[in-house]
């Protein structure tokens, strides 16, 4: 099913998602074919942690963050995003944006607090990094909520965009700043030099983007508990025209940065579904979305997956993050493009994205 809207303000942005390449020579530094995956942690106790999977050797290496700094982190990490030498990391309890190396992945300065209330995504452009915040109990009051800019020099944030509606996936392109608002169906566009913000009216809350390689843009809507939607699935967004186009799946995933992952050419994407039982014990499944022909594949590549928390593609595999509860270590899961199981490696508590080392 397709829904068409012509969005009339035309303010075009898209980003750069997910991948973290780097070399060194650093003894910190896994080197060449390498990937790290991001633990969540626990939501009460457990902090986050870093997991490293180097290909050559098909071992994955858990506490790789401690390893290196030879203290925990102080947060869960919400994302983390590897821009011009350094990881960012967007941290909850306590919120912060805090930053490594991203050779070494060594922590040699504070993270960022003031006017850091929820962070949960970010993007960069020029010298500037956005951040998108709740700003407190979004649930709650959805105006709330705010883009903050962080001068990447100083390391300060010196400005708060209001923007309500609980700004997550963000995404640059052009000048144009698009942020998958969580509380409120609409996509909402910034420019960056007028800072005037224009919305693209949605059938769903949004959450997550992928940019394809012609700067267009791959939301996902979902159906939230405060903000509930039977047209759900992938909205597809011609960033020249701002024209919107939904794509229907049912049950796609409510979280927001591991729903989705393409291939390397872009041919297809990998969307994940999930839902609870009556114990709330959560299982899921791996959609194939091909984007010449927009349309989702009749059969789902991986079905009945118990614990799904997020979904990657590296060196040709599809990746799958399980998570069996918020105390236990989780599982990085690979399987070819068939559906075939690969293999099993264990990870720290809640693994939920993936980093890419070249």
């Amino acid at each position: 099913m397709k829904i068409k809207f012509k969005f009339l303000a035309m303010l075009a942005i898209a980003a750069t998602l997910l991948a973290s390449c780097s070399s060194s020579d650093s003894d910190n530094d896994p080197g060449e074919g390498t990937c790290y995956v991001v633990n969540y942690g626990g939501y009460t106790g457990d902090k986050s942690s870093i997991s490293v999977y180097d290909k050559e050797s098909d071992i994955l290496t858990n506490n790789h963050y401690e390893t290196v700094n030879t203290v925990p982190m102080i947060s869960n990490v919400q994302y983390a995003y590897n821009y011009d030498g350094n990881v960012y990391m967007m941290g909850n309890n306590a919120d912060q944006i805090f930053w490594v190396d991203s050779k070494s992945w060594k922590q040699t300065a504070n993270g960022i607090e003031a006017d850091i209330i929820k962070p949960r995504y970010c993007v960069a452009e020029g010298n500037y990094l956005y951040v998108s915040c709740w700003g407190g109990d979004i649930w709650a009051d959805i105006t709330l909520s705010y883009i903050a800019k962080v001068d990447l020099d100083t390391k300060k944030v010196v400005k708060k965009i209001a923007l309500e509606g609980g700004p997550e996936g963000l995404a640059v392109v052009n000048g144009k700043l698009y942020a998958a608002l969580n509380y409120k169906k609409s996509i909402a566009v910034i420019d960056l030099d007028t800072e005037d913000i224009s919305y693209i009216e949605t059938q769903a809350v949004s959450s997550y983007f992928v940019k394809d390689n012609k700067n267009n843009l791959y939301a996902s809507q979902v159906s939230s508990y405060s903000t509930p939607s039977t047209e759900t699935g992938l909205a597809y967004i011609n960033t020249t025209t701002n024209e919107y186009e939904l794509y229907k799946l049912d049950g796609i995933s409510t979280s927001y940065v591991n729903i989705m992952s393409a291939n390397n050419d872009f041919s297809k994407l990998y969307v994940m579904t999930s839902a609870y039982d009556a114990n709330y014990n959560i299982s899921g499944a791996i959609a194939v979305f091909d984007t010449e022909t927009k349309s989702f594949a009749a059969k789902n590549l991986v079905e009945g997956v118990s614990g799904i928390n997020g979904v990657g593609f590296y060196d040709n595999k599809v990746c799958v993050f399980t998570s069996p509860s918020t105390t236990a270590n989780g599982k990085f899961v690979t399987y070819d493009t068939e559906g075939t199981l690969i293999k099993e490696y264990e990870t720290g508590i809640s693994p939920m994205m993936l980093l890419e080392v070249k």
